[in-house]
């Protein structure tokens, strides 16, 4: 090992702990590695930006905007809210609803279908008095099996692709990945749906429904009395703005609810005034002269209205509220008065405002915030919120699936390059206004992107030292003149393990160097490694942070980490022996 490859490898470690570590977010850990590569001179600038002028990254973009267009027609809310019926059985429309999924999700991203379909599916299983629990694991499950079945299913699919490009090898075509798909998609919803089924939790309602149920649990409710010091005075002036322990969210007067409260906001006599907070904190409100304490159970319906609303909301991996706190986040002006912070299915306690936020936190908030407003915000997932009101419907609604369509069919073909279609239809989109130029910024998630090529240069550094060659030198020794299927099997699980604790993009990048060097040491087909770890990183079940979607409908499913494993490393044990021995099969023996 030379020093050019232990520094490599060492800022790879040390990369990987404070990933999982969660110090700081992903991006910003691997633009500290990308510097200090540098830094070293292992990296030019050229090689550490390479990856901003792959087009794999740029097809990943305009498929953004084509699933954003097809999901704020709503075409896809109505028609699955015909598909899972009228609710008699839930195992016979939890399978309407895997079967749909799998027919839709490997022509478009998977991440915009998760999260449209989870608010839907979550009034639907309400109104029908199913367990939403049963639901959104295997619907987040089996839009990731299914996007195996085309080269459009997944952004890690996407990645792959401009990861070939670059290597100047053979590109997959758009159902070249079907022939593992295929089988994988098949038994896992087998899965899913029968020994899966019975090891999923069973949790009714939301956390939503948890709050309006037992509000004393959250909230505080004190009376402003006739001692009170600071009547006709604002919130500042008397000291109720920066409490230790608690926040003041709402206030009743005559029968009128006040939310948001800001700063300036009188406090008068007879107000009741409701804090954040658990039981601790009425001791320091008891303190304060004048506020009387509510001896009844709190009716939400004093806070909430037509305008006041409660949402649950969650928050994404790739939000910028990560690893900030409530308060320095500035949540209570850009999107309501957080009620209540879930992790891990367990309520977090003690100042909220003091939290500091994590991908998949689930939250419950007041919100003067309008439904159509909420469902825009690119740093929250937003669900039970009331649904927008139906429209009349256009041409709007159909013509990007038609687009989309049109564009499988043409690269398929090869009439023309996929990009190139995928260009064409996002600029017949701007167009004929079915996007416009604020719902392009909304719709490319720019953290994916950013975390995607900068993965690039990490793989491009191994690749310069022989980092990618001495790690799959050292992957034969470990497996000897074993069969190759053992191989196989080493380099599929070291790619789903980075999965889990990375992310695919990361995963999939740093692997793919290792391969194209593992083929030409093993003299196996290098194609047949490439889609072993494209499948590799994408078909990760086992945590709520190996996928995006997964990530999504964990708070809303009141999951626990636990949940994750129990239901998932089965099927990411499934995936793993039918990858491999189907693709040895397919390019090994016939």
């Amino acid at each position: 090992m030379t020093l050019n490859i232990a520094i490599v490898l060492i800022t790879l470690l040390v990369s990987f702990i404070l990933m999982a570590m969660e110090v700081t977010t992903p991006n910003a850990v691997i633009l500290c590695a990308l510097a200090f590569l540098m830094f070293v001179g292992i990296l030019s600038p050229t090689d550490a930006l390479s990856g901003f002028a792959n087009d794999g990254l740029a097809t990943i973009a305009l498929m953004y905007i084509i699933a954003y267009a097809i999901a704020k027609s709503n075409i896809i809310t109505r028609l699955f809210d015909r598909i899972l019926g009228d609710g008699h059985s839930e195992k016979r429309s939890l399978l309407r609803l895997l079967a749909s999924v799998s027919v839709i999700s490997p022509f478009m991203n998977n991440t915009p279908i998760v999260s449209t379909l989870t608010p839907m599916v979550q009034r639907w299983t309400k109104q029908k008095g199913m367990a939403i629990s049963k639901f959104l694991i295997p619907l987040s499950y089996a839009t990731i099996l299914s996007g195996l079945l085309t080269v459009l299913g997944t952004s890690t699919n996407l990645v792959a692709q401009g990861l070939l490009s670059k290597y100047k090898l053979a590109q997959f075509g758009t159902f070249d990945l079907a022939v593992i798909g295929i089988p994988i998609t098949i038994i896992g919803l087998i899965y899913l749906l029968t020994i899966g089924y019975r090891m999923l939790p069973t949790y009714y309602g939301s956390s939503v429904d948890d709050v309006v149920a037992e509000p004393n649990d959250y909230l505080i409710e004190m009376t402003i009395g006739d001692e009170f010091e600071h009547l006709n005075q604002t919130v500042v002036a008397a000291k109720l703005r920066n409490l230790p322990r608690s926040f003041l969210v709402a206030i009743n007067r005559s029968g009128q609810s006040i939310v948001p409260v800001t700063d300036e906001t009188i406090l008068q006599l007879g107000d009741r005034l409701y804090f954040t907070g658990n039981f601790d904190c009425i001791n320091d409100l008891m303190n304060i002269k004048g506020l009387i304490p509510s001896t009844q159970k709190i009716n939400m319906t004093d806070i909430t209205n037509e305008r006041v609303r409660l949402v649950e909301v969650s928050i994404p991996d790739t939000s910028s509220l990560v690893n900030q706190t409530v308060k320095s986040a500035r949540f209570r002006n850009v999107f309501g008065s957080v009620v209540a912070i879930r992790r891990n299915d367990v309520n977090l306690e003690g100042h909220l405002g003091s939290i500091r936020l994590k991908g998949g936190d689930n939250l419950v908030m007041i919100t003067t915030g309008e439904p159509d407003e909420l469902a825009s915000l690119k740093d929250l997932h937003v669900f039970n919120s009331q649904p927008v009101k139906s429209r009349k419907h256009t041409y709007k609604d159909v013509l990007p699936i038609v687009l989309l369509v049109a564009t499988i069919i043409v690269s398929t073909m090869g009439v023309i390059d996929l990009f190139v279609g995928l260009a064409a239809s996002c600029v017949v989109l701007f167009l004929t206004k079915c996007v416009s130029i604020s719902d392009i910024v909304k719709a490319v998630d720019m953290n994916v992107l950013f975390l995607v090529a900068s993965s690039y240069g990490l793989g491009l550094a191994m690749s310069n030292v022989g980092a990618d060659k001495f790690i799959a030198k050292s992957l034969v020794a470990i497996t000897g003149n074993a069969s190759p299927i053992i191989y196989m099997f080493l380099i599929y699980f070291v790619t789903n393990f980075l999965t889990a604790i990375l992310s695919n993009a990361a995963a999939l990048s740093l692997m793919f160097p290792v391969v194209v060097s593992a083929a030409k040491l093993e003299n196996l087909p290098v194609m047949m490694l490439v889609m072993l770890i494209t499948i590799a990183a994408t078909a990760d079940f086992s945590t709520p942070i190996g996928y995006q979607t997964n990530l999504i409908v964990y708070g809303p499913g009141h999951y626990k980490f636990t949940d994750y494993f129990k239901v998932g490393i089965p099927l990411n044990l499934i995936c793993m022996v039918v990858c491999v021995f189907v693709s040895y099969y397919y390019y090994m023996v016939l």
